[in-house]
């Protein structure tokens, strides 16, 4: 059997030949330049990415005889010997876990090279070895002979003992960048004279995730077909998504299309995609889209801030999937929930269905809203409701007071000052009740009375104002100074940040309301008119009905 895999076959064995680890690559060089070489090293970082091609080529470079600025010559007898020499010893240690082979191996240390001027034990996966095994290799891997020198590999750095991290010299590989992986497959495909579209590749690389191995491994098993790799190829034999399909799944939650993102979704499923891939692919576009929003070049009917949200739970969501959970179902539900279908039509015979069940007629609305845009003023209720989080001690209304108040003396001076404040409050508060509730807030907005804060932990909120007392108590001992808080979801926040810039844009002036909004006799009259007529210009509404 002649043939011989590409990501073999294309394996650097020298530090020239190493891709996209440059910043590993000269300090190791300048190293063995200076003969200054550690005793132990540690190599960690993503699979593919050259941790064990790396290895060798620094075994083979510290054992030349001629290396001329820390690269081994390739002619000397020790380096056309390092193939196969018994001196490098390399283990697998996912199957020679246990502390027995590393007893063995620490007696086999004592004997001196055969041939060459080290005896180099290279360990690939490090972290698979138990924990006794570890604490047998401690004191050798600490004080090994001199003619001894230990490489060690691993894709999990975090199960890696720091009694084993602090013995050795650690450099972290990184994944492969796009362009760098393109470059080089490339090279093999001219090489090896496959037909190729670069889009193809690209998408490769794509797939790749930063793993030069598996980039090649999926270019041998294209190159197979002796078809033109493209974007096509690639997506019909390994599974891959198009971007005119990701692009197609945006615009369905942009436009609320719901039956064409459904389709989608189904026709990934159905294909068992990457779900990574899927995201991936998704955060990729939707960063353009946010690009284009700054530029003022957006021809998405989406906003920024829909944009990062978006990215970011869908970030979360990657880390977070269990492998027991359908994870095309969590993409779907997440994405559904940015879906903004208040404006679509539920009735196919020209009627708008309300909670009531009471049936409206469209042009009944029309008419309505002529009617309005002839009036002058709009004619705002008397009295107002609101509805109160069950539980909580601060209304609906009275944050929406308090964000108003807010915004009338807000300034960046006073919320970084009190964003400072805040930090330090998290880190030194003794209750542990409330330091679990507020260690995932933030001070968005803050003026010499007020502060908005905001938690990124879906209704926090509404346990957080539960103890909004105790939290200010708390919070202006502490601070030395008085100040009226409040908490509100990230949502919630971007609707007010939204309506902030609006009222900018119509010079609106913010005036401060009342807090005592609980009484309803007759002596708050007047301020409950102020706050009504107030809350409707603020937030653009008809009517606010008070309790």
């Amino acid at each position: 059997m002649n043939y011989k895999v590409l990501y073999r076959k294309y394996r650097p064995d020298s530090f020239e030949g190493l891709v996209g680890q440059n910043h590993v690559v000269e300090i190791l060089k300048n190293s063995i330049k200076e003969n200054r070489i550690a005793h132990a090293y540690l190599f960690s970082g993503p699979r593919g990415t050259g941790k064990t091609s790396t290895a060798r080529i620094l075994a083979k470079a510290i054992n030349c005889l001629d290396n001329k600025n820390g690269i081994a010559c390739g002619k000397c007898a020790n380096c056309l010997s390092f193939s196969g020499n018994p001196d490098i010893i390399e283990i697998d240690a996912a199957s020679n876990n246990g502390v027995d082979e590393i007893r063995e191996l620490i007696n086999n240390i004592k004997i001196m090279p055969t041939s060459l001027k080290y005896k180099v034990y290279i360990i690939d996966e490090v972290h698979m070895l138990s924990q006794s095994a570890f604490n047998a290799l401690l004191l050798t891997l600490e004080e090994p002979p001199e003619h001894v020198i230990f490489i060690l590999a691993t894709t999990n750095i975090e199960s890696v003992p720091i009694t084993i991290l602090s013995r050795c010299q650690r450099f972290d590989f990184k994944r492969i960048s796009n362009a760098d992986l393109l470059k080089q497959l490339k090279f093999v495909c001219d090489s090896e004279s496959i037909d190729y579209d670069e889009s193809g590749l690209m998408e490769i690389a794509n797939l790749a995730d930063g793993g030069l191995r598996d980039a090649l491994s999926i270019l041998d098993q294209l190159s197979k077909n002796e078809e033109k790799i493209t974007t096509d190829l690639v997506v019909r034999e390994i599974g891959s998504i198009s971007n005119q399909k990701i692009e197609d799944l945006v615009n369905s939650i942009a436009n609320a299309d719901v039956e064409n993102f459904e389709n989608i979704m189904q026709s990934f499923q159905e294909n068992s995609l990457n779900y990574k891939v899927i995201i991936k692919k998704i955060i990729y576009v939707l960063s353009k889209v946010a690009v284009d929003i700054i530029k003022g070049t957006n021809s998405i009917n989406i906003d920024y801030d829909k944009c990062k949200n978006i990215t970011l739970d869908l970030n979360n969501l990657i880390n977070k999937i269990n492998i027991n959970v359908d994870p095309y179902l969590l993409i779907k539900i997440t994405l559904l929930g940015y879906m903004d279908i208040s404006s679509k039509t539920v009735s196919s015979e020209n009627k708008i269905e309300i909670k009531e069940e009471k049936v409206i007629e469209i042009s009944e609305v029309k008419k309505e809203e002529e009617k309005v845009k002839e009036e002058p003023k709009v004619n705002i209720a008397k009295t107002v409701e609101v509805s109160k989080n069950i539980g909580s001690s601060v209304s609906d209304k009275l944050v929406d007071i308090r964000i108003n108040n807010c915004f009338v003396n807000a300034s960046k001076v006073y919320l970084k000052s009190l964003q400072d404040a805040w930090k330090n409050f998290i880190s030194n508060v003794e209750s542990a009740v409330i330091k679990g509730l507020i260690s995932d807030t933030m001070v968005v907005t803050a003026s010499d009375k007020y502060a908005i804060l905001v938690t990124t932990i879906n209704h926090q909120e509404l346990e957080i104002n539960e103890k909004i007392d105790e939290i200010k108590r708390l919070f202006d001992k502490f601070n030395g100074n008085s100040y009226t808080l409040v908490f509100i979801g990230e949502a919630k926040w971007n609707q007010e940040k939204q309506k902030y810039i609006e009222n900018l844009q119509k010079h609106y002036k913010y005036t401060y309301i009342s807090e005592d909004i609980e009484d309803n006799s007759q002596e708050n009259k007047d301020s409950e008119d102020e706050l009504t007529a107030i809350a409707a210009d603020l937030f653009d509404i008809d009517k606010i009905e008070i309790e």
